[in-house]
């Protein structure tokens, strides 16, 4: 079979879905006696798991990996003869209004890619029923076999049924993990042990199509009980685990892989059948560094999205820096508040000017550049209290708390200000707090951060 290059709709693929009622299916209906369709030399399956909202690389250090641009330009860069594109699940960073705008242009960048199948994980578990129904109208590859809404009706199609070349048909199921509920789970929402949801249609799926996919939100063992517990599975793509896979799993009849970490990688598994047996060719975990050029046509999304955040002006309240749940919208007249680094200046000088010639004193135009200053999870450390009911909104109402500054590091200031000025302050609410650079210089955001490093270059003395 001759190869050919990354081409979403292109290749001949139908997807049909299942929708229940009760236990009755309704759907592509085959009869048990179909002819087994021509399996290709060589299955190709294009595999990611855990974009978390992470619609692209932030870029606050160099090296950063990751981001749907990227993802549509490796696979333009692959020769395959069949393939498969699946998802395993968490691909929003949760249910808050902005990441459901976020989720919304990576779901059409997806859309865009010709994702076969996106399984649910629990960060789509976490949005109210209602809201995931409006998705499932709009997206026609999600999937989840044991997401169930309150009647036990599945919320999205708890199959679907992919028709490849020479009549090869794969089934491709979805499950997660059952252990969250209460508050975790959105309105209306419930999850059936994954075995028994899966035991509920495999019969009927293992009778219509000529392999089955199992996308499995779940740990590492529970990949490999799933695999013992039921033979008809042939491949299995995963999840919710530490790290990925990288040398696939033989468990029963189940070739096992899996991935992870922010969609800055995408997997690629080559099956080569051969006289009935399945053997793994290659499973390459691709990074996708910040190296790689830009697919213009899904760069064109992000670049919408960014301009559309901009006009939404989300404004997220967060608990605030003691854990303590906010009640009312606005602290009282007399609560300690985040302050301008103008006034530390005037008792603090030479720790103001230290900050003044800092990186961290022209945060925001770093923002700017990049196209990300409405971006909620970049003005977390990028400003100074972004969430918080004090903290910056925007550069209209809020300028003077746009950068990282003494608030960022030490908290509000407010109560030790009016105390140095002889306000009738408690002296221990005018304590600041000490200095947490890893809030905000984690692995992620800045993988090569050194704090005796850094803080040479930040260092300022108590005046």
């Amino acid at each position: 079979m001759a190869k050919r290059t990354y081409a979403p709709f292109i290749q001949c693929a139908v997807i049909c879905t299942a929708t229940v009622v009760g236990l009755s299916l309704v759907g592509c209906n085959r009869v048990h006696g179909r002819v087994p369709g021509t399996p290709p030399d060589t299955l190709t399956i294009f595999y990611t798991c855990d974009t978390q909202g992470h619609i692209e690389a932030c870029g606050c250090a160099s090296g950063q990996a990751g981001g749907i641009t990227r993802r549509m330009t490796y696979l333009n860069s692959q020769t395959f003869a069949s393939f498969l594109l699946l998802d395993a699940g968490d691909v929003t960073a949760g249910a808050r209004d902005w990441e459901l705008f976020e989720m919304e242009y990576i779901l059409k960048g997806y859309q865009k890619m010709g994702y076969h199948a996106v399984n649910a994980g629990h960060r789509e578990a976490s949005i109210k029923l209602s809201t995931l129904r409006e998705l499932n109208d709009r997206y026609d590859f999600f999937v989840s076999t044991n997401l169930l809404d309150e009647k036990g009706d599945p919320v999205f199609p708890p199959y679907r049924i992919i028709d490849l070349d020479q009549n090869y048909r794969v089934g491709v199921l979805g499950v997660m993990a059952d252990y969250i509920e209460g508050p975790e789970i959105g309105a209306g929402l419930k999850i059936m042990p994954p075995a028994d949801a899966i035991a509920r249609y495999l019969p009927r799926l293992t009778a219509e199509t000529d392999d089955i996919v199992l996308l499995a939100f779940v740990d590492e063992d529970e990949m490999k009980a799933l695999a013992e517990r039921f033979f008809e599975i042939d491949f299995i793509i995963g999840g919710n685990v530490l790290q990925p896979i990288r040398t696939p799993l033989k468990v029963n009849q189940s070739i096992i892989a899996s991935i992870t970490d922010k969609g800055k990688a995408i997997g690629r598994l080559d099956i080569a059948f051969n006289d009935g047996n399945k053997t793994v060719s290659t499973n390459d975990i691709f990074m996708l560094m910040d190296t790689m050029e830009e697919d213009p046509d899904v760069a064109e999304i992000v670049d919408e999205f960014k301009i559309k955040l901009a006009d939404m002006d989300f404004q997220p309240h967060r608990d605030d820096e003691e854990g303590l749940t906010t009640i009312t919208a606005a602290r009282s007249k007399s609560a300690n508040r985040y302050i301008e680094a103008q006034t530390c200046r005037q008792c603090h000088p030479k720790a103001f000017n230290a900050w003044r010639n800092s990186k961290h004193a022209h945060s925001f135009k770093s923002l700017i550049d990049r196209g990300h200053q409405f971006n909620p999870r970049c003005l977390t450390c990028h400003t100074v209290g972004y969430g918080a009911s004090d903290g910056y909104i925007n550069q209209r109402l809020t300028p003077t708390l746009g950068e990282i500054a003494c608030g960022n590091c030490h908290g509000r200031g407010d109560y030790h200000a009016r105390f140095h000025a002889g306000d009738d302050v408690p002296q221990r609410a005018a304590r600041l707090k000490s200095i947490d650079c890893l809030s905000c210089h984690d692995p992620e955001n800045s993988p090569d951060f050194n704090l005796e490093t850094y803080w040479e270059i930040i260092k300022h003395d108590k005046e």
